[in-house]
């Protein structure tokens, strides 16, 4: 059996034409508005932070056109088991503890805070002038496709909200560009200090109380403390943080650092995140931020060879 279609008339293929064309142009504002607007409304609605630990930290290289192109992987494990991905490259190392921002709004990552800085993922400048440049196009591509439909009639103005509502559902829908940062499973946090032990061996370990020497270097903890120090920056008190007090002679570039464990690994903040007292060389305070969980065992001092564990417990 054969079915026939009649065939458009000249004014139906024009009416079609326009029908696309209208649908077209509706998308191109939809995407612009749906972008700038849910990035204004996640800076206003403010969010709230999440203590986690970096999972995974991993890169792909690809070649293309332009050259080789590096797409990166972090994931992180919050406190309570939860995954989130995080969209800041390498700035943050394998199995370090980090406070995440997350929009209360959305549930996209507004900004990383690690040991040794932030990552600002919300509003650093680049994206500041991005969408002040996709309102400024908005507002002028939206003069330019009313005096292009002139008359604005009913069934001109149904079809371009189709294409802007289109586009705007792709943008904001939770399973498009609207995604949170959560993501289904957590892969375990790695146990560094297992590899470093099997690559190493096991280094010297000295008493709690006692002196820790390497090469010229002696290191001893007079007090250890889970809080922050008081004077420290405000962020300090976002992490779980482990502070103590030491003397040493002898210092030089001699490494300090906590033995890991299966929680991740802790980051020493430089200048105990500006805190009167800090370690001066020869005598004050140092400070840790710890990821959720972790027990600290030894003080760390000194490298490879020359590494000796000072028994903080």
């Amino acid at each position: 059996m054969l079915v026939t279609f009649p065939e458009l008339s000249e004014r139906s293929r024009k009416r079609a034409t326009a029908v696309v064309v209208l649908f077209v142009i509706g998308i191109v504002p939809g995407f612009v508005a749906a972008f700038v607007g849910r990035w204004a409304a996640e800076g206003m609605a403010g969010g709230h932070d999440l203590r986690a630990v970096i999972s995974v930290s991993d890169s792909t290289t690809t070649e293309g056109q332009d050259g080789p192109h590096v797409a990166y992987e972090t994931l992180a494990v919050t406190e309570d088991g939860r995954a989130l991905e995080l969209p800041t490259g390498k700035a943050f190392g394998l199995a370090e503890p980090v406070v995440v921002r997350l929009s209360s709004l959305t549930g996209r990552v507004l900004s990383v805070r690690g040991a040794a800085g932030i990552v600002e993922v919300h509003h650093p400048g680049e994206k500041i002038a991005a969408m002040s440049i996709g309102g400024a196009l908005l507002v002028l591509g939206a003069v330019v496709v009313f005096s292009a439909v002139r008359p604005v009639t009913a069934r001109k103005s149904l079809w371009f909200l189709a294409g802007f509502a289109f586009a705007a559902y792709v943008v904001l829908a939770p399973l498009g560009f609207g995604a949170t940062a959560y993501r289904e499973a957590a892969e375990p946090v790695p146990n560094l200090w297992e590899h470093r032990r099997e690559a190493w061996g096991p280094p010297p370990v000295i008493g709690k109380g006692q002196a820790a020497v390497s090469g010229e270097s002696a290191v001893r903890v007079l007090e250890s403390r889970s809080e922050p120090p008081e004077g420290a920056e405000v962020w300090l008190s976002g992490f779980h943080v482990l502070t103590l007090r030491i003397e040493a002679s002898r210092m030089g570039d001699t490494a300090l650092e906590l033995s890991a464990d299966e929680h991740g690994a802790p980051r020493r903040v430089k200048d105990c995140a500006g805190v009167p007292g800090a370690f001066d060389g020869s005598t004050g305070l140092v400070c840790f931020v710890v990821p959720p969980g972790y027990q600290p065992k030894y003080l760390v001092v000194g490298k490879l060879d020359r590494e000796v564990l000072l028994t903080l417990q």
